[in-house]
């Protein structure tokens, strides 16, 4: 009887304890207690992983400011080549404009002459009876403002020499040129012709193209020449290339320049200036006249002196096309014919 009270007791301290683990489980499951310490643990994980995120960021950041550092001091190192290669460069530069400069102020034309309207014609035609056979011979015709660049192919501009580009740009024409030119450098010059080119053009053949040329120094046009001078002008209308139709001649008074100094000479400056006023209006008052009786006018042709020019192009009709021509014409040595075929000369350029 005694073993087996011992034996109840033992079952009734079992049946005791088993309810209370139970009741543990069962509260533990209640108050997520264990849905906690799993968060916890998941947490804990993340947070071992993200150290280790850092540290490796770290680690990476570190590299990249040694990097960094590194650029900027390679940086810094190239600027400062950079910087002594654009010294460099600037020296060169301007040690080459120095040559080119000197180089361009010993270039030269060959010659200059002015050919009357048969010269030209006897020119023109001694061009035309020159061909050769591998087909070398250019010819560029340039409106006025226009540079031989503006009208070839950058492939025929190529075998231009540069000698006679630079020589061809210093010329300034208010008509314009024609150049003919031969690779072999058996022809090479530029006509200045007395009417204006009107358009671009270029040929490379085995002859010269002259016909625009001759159309047009054979074209009549209704010209008003004006050469004008301190105290002598003439004006004249040329309804063609033979002969004036109308022309005048204006003189006046004017004293001559002084050469001495002091109230003397801003006195007599004056009073010369006021003589040149005068003729002005004489030669304005031609002008007009003129202009009224010629309406069909093609162009005028102006030369001599700058400042006087400029004073009748103030005047002039803005539709009218203006040719300035060099101021070598003196109307005290040349009539009516003299002057015509002085204006319908052209220029000729040896380059």
């Amino acid at each position: 009887m005694r073993g087996r009270q011992i034996s109840d007791k033992k079952t009734k301290k079992e049946a005791t304890e088993v309810p209370k683990k139970g009741l543990g489980a069962f509260l533990g499951k209640i108050s997520g207690k264990g849905q906690l310490e799993l968060e916890i643990d998941r947490l804990n994980s993340q947070i071992v992983k993200l150290e280790l995120d850092l540290q490796s960021a770290k680690t990476q950041l570190e590299k990249k400011e040694a990097l960094a550092r590194q650029a900027v001091a390679d940086r810094q190192e190239a600027e400062a080549l950079l910087n002594q290669e654009r010294t460099r460069t600037r020296t060169l530069a301007y040690e080459l404009e120095t040559i080119r400069a000197e180089s361009q102020d010993k270039l030269k034309f060959c010659g200059i002459e002015t050919l009357s309207p048969q010269a030209v014609e006897a020119y023109l035609s001694k061009l035309k009876s020159f061909q050769t056979p591998a087909g070398g011979l250019l010819t560029a015709y340039m409106p006025p403002g226009t540079r031989l660049s503006g009208v070839l192919s950058e492939k025929v501009l190529d075998r231009v020499e540069e000698e006679t580009r630079t020589l061809l740009d210093r010329l300034d024409s208010d008509t314009g040129l024609v150049l003919f030119y031969d690779f072999h450098r058996m022809v090479c010059e530029a006509i200045a012709p007395p009417f204006p080119i009107t358009s671009a053009a270029w040929q490379l053949g085995h002859s010269f193209e002259v016909s625009l040329l001759e159309e047009s120094l054979s074209k009549d046009y209704h010209m008003l020449v004006l050469v004008l001078h301190a105290g002598e002008s003439f004006i004249g209308f040329a309804p063609n290339a033979q002969v004036f139709d109308t022309e005048e001649l204006i003189r006046s008074s004017v004293k001559e320049k002084h050469s001495k100094g002091g109230f003397s000479q801003r006195r007599f400056e004056r009073l010369r200036e006021e003589d040149i006023a005068h003729h002005m209006d004489k030669v304005l008052e031609a002008l007009d006249r003129v202009l009224d009786e010629n309406k069909f006018i093609d162009c005028v042709i102006l030369s001599g002196d700058f400042q006087l020019i400029g004073e009748i192009r103030k005047r002039l009709p803005f539709n009218l096309e203006i040719i300035e021509k060099p101021s070598d014409i003196r109307v005290e040595k040349a009539g009516g014919e003299d002057i015509l075929r002085t204006v319908l000369s052209s220029r000729r350029y040896l380059l």
